[in-house]
């Protein structure tokens, strides 16, 4: 009898074991079921809403006394809207920066930093993804990727060899620019990330979103990732006061990133001063990467 009810007792063991198996085999295939249909819901709505702004504002570089050239960038079949402003051929080191904006920001936002590198010898190109200001819609990330090859492409067959042609990534701007640097043909001479997320999804969870919920949304712009397939000088650029992407996400770019690479951390500078209120103070050490000058490195 107790043979028997051994016999039973396993087979229970079994049948409930099985049964266990198949709800949680269910529970699973529903949670990624549920996952991905959140994803095809919810994703292209919160694409649509971040990566899009208003028309551009009145300011340009005439604003602020530069002659500038209206462009008008292909990338595919859209147009991007920028700003192109050159310095005059008395400067002796020829120096040009192609410069990737942040989110819902537009090109006339950066007037006074065009200005800026202008008084310090350096040309600019600042450009509205696909989504933003003039540029044509809509703003997406696998567009805004395409305009980053695109406006790249346009800025170094504007340049010539002669021209060390460096890109700045501000904030959001560095997620296009990093995914897309493998493709930049010819290899730009210096790499500048400032004020980055070390990934979107850090982003998210540093802004509040539930890091549950941050894996809803597809991994893209994963800037310490995307960092170890660049082979130009880099320089990272944060502050320690940015509480929108704070410097340790910027650190993490840096140990990610390959040789050469150096790092400097500013004192006191909110996220967007580099453009806001444009100083010797933040660029000064951004002026010396661009030139190829040796400084003592910051960390």
């Amino acid at each position: 009898m107790s043979v028997e009810k051994s016999v039973m007792g396993a087979g229970l063991g079994a049948d409930m074991a099985r049964t266990w198996h198949k709800w949680a085999t269910a529970a699973a295939v529903l949670c990624l079921l549920g996952s991905v249909c959140i994803r095809l819901i919810l994703f292209p709505h919160f694409e649509s809403q971040f990566l899009t702004t208003g028309p551009n504002g009145r300011e340009t570089p005439e604003s602020v006394g530069l002659a500038y050239e209206r462009v008008k960038i292909p990338s595919l079949n859209r147009t991007l809207d920028g700003y192109l402003v050159q310095v005059p051929p008395a400067c002796e080191l020829k120096v040009a920066l192609l410069i990737f904006h942040g989110v819902r920001e537009t090109i006339s936002e950066w007037v006074k930093a065009q200005r800026f590198l202008y008084d310090h010898c350096v040309s600019s190109v600042v450009f509205d993804y696909s989504g933003h200001g003039d540029s044509s819609r809509p703003g997406t990330f696998k567009y805004l990727n395409e305009d980053a090859v695109a406006a790249y492409s346009w800025f170094a067959s504007r340049f010539a060899d002669d021209t060390r042609r460096c890109i700045l990534g501000h904030s959001m701007g560095n997620g296009p620019m990093l995914q897309s640097l493998p493709g930049f043909r010819p290899m730009p001479a210096c790499v500048v990330v400032a004020n980055a997320f070390s990934s979107l999804r850090d982003a998210g969870v540093h802004r509040g979103t539930p890091r549950i919920f941050s894996y809803v949304m597809p991994d893209v712009w994963n800037n310490v990732d995307n960092v170890s397939h660049d082979h130009a000088p880099l320089l990272v650029v944060g502050s320690d006061a940015d509480s929108v992407n704070p410097i340790a996400m910027g650190q993490r770019i840096f140990e990610a990133a390959p040789e050469p690479k150096e790092i400097v951390v500013l004192h006191g500078f909110k996220h967007n001063a580099l453009y806001q209120n444009p100083s010797e103070q933040w660029w000064t050490p951004v002026f010396q990467f661009l030139r190829g000058e040796k400084r003592r490195l910051s960390r």
